[in-house]
């Protein structure tokens, strides 16, 4: 993964334990103290930070990852990449629509960058069904995180069902979503 994304469990770690918290975190985990942005970094780095989370504050892995989604959206998303948010869509569904363009062109300027993909099916009743493909295991409650608060920012109301792998026997992960207006 891209050092911007070790940054992102850096800023979580700070926020919510302080620089002594990140200090514990990224020397247990082997990982540097500082990320720069634009390089890669093995995703076993990422990886070795979340176990060191979970294992420093005792914190549930599902959970800190779809924080960590959150975390995602609105403190570095939202911030520093407003610009490609609204070239990929403008409604929270048109977005999810969009994300394999928007990943295809984050990787013209990150060669060794390896995305997931969606497939987006619209269903009736305002749900979507969304197959998500990565290489990268375990990182469901991270897509998931960043779904919620991207509803958010589209100022959508979202309810997530994950759907059992064993039911669609496709290899992906699948989620089932409603999407609403959010009630003012």
């Amino acid at each position: 993964m891209y050092g911007m994304v070790n940054n992102a469990v850096r800023g979580l770690v700070i926020e919510r334990y302080g620089d002594s918290g990140w200090a514990t975190v990224h020397t247990q985990a082997g990982a540097p103290a500082n990320f720069a942005p634009m390089e890669p970094y093995g995703d076993e780095i990422t990886y070795a930070l979340v176990g060191s989370i979970v294992k420093s504050f005792n914190a549930d892995a599902a959970v800190l990852l779809h924080e960590l989604g959150v975390y995602w959206i609105d403190k570095i998303a939202t911030v520093h990449y407003a610009e490609m948010l609204s070239a990929t869509g403008t409604t929270f569904v048109g977005f999810v629509k969009n994300l394999d363009h928007m990943h295809a062109r984050i990787r013209v300027n990150f060669p060794s960058y390896q995305p997931p993909s969606f497939r987006v099916l619209v269903l009736p009743d305002q749900r979507l069904q969304v197959d998500y493909y990565s290489d990268r295991p375990g990182l469901m409650p991270f897509v998931e995180g960043l779904f919620a608060a991207l509803a958010r920012h589209f100022k959508q109301r979202l309810v997530i069902e994950p759907v059992a792998d064993d039911t669609h026997g496709m290899p992906c992960k699948r989620l089932l979503m409603t999407v609403e207006p959010l009630s003012l």
